[in-house]
């Protein structure tokens, strides 16, 4: 993996942030867990954006779900490939 390339090519904090979280606690997490590991600096709507794009560009991987409280908490993990080529950015 060149994280190199993929940082350079992440423009928003949001995205980084996430990432390395990711690899911090190296497990699976949803939205609502970043947003706490965040502490509440970037809210949730905001945080789920960023990560079911990164999960649609294939940085993130969708590990399961569960139901709470009426909603479903989705978990995803970093991919084991990101795929990256020169003619495809990250952030639209």
């Amino acid at each position: 993996m060149d994280w190199d390339a993929l940082i350079a090519r992440l423009i928003h904090p949001t995205q980084l942030a996430v990432i390395e979280a990711m690899l911090w606690i190296d497990r699976p997490l949803s939205s609502a867990e970043l947003v706490r590991i965040f502490d509440g600096e970037v809210v949730l709507s905001s945080v789920a954006y960023h990560v079911r794009r990164l999960s649609e560009l294939g940085v993130l991987e969708l590990t399961g779900t569960r139901q709470v409280r009426g909603a479903i908490e989705h978990f995803f993990r970093l991919a084991d490939d990101i795929p990256l080529n020169d003619e495809e950015d990250l952030v639209p």
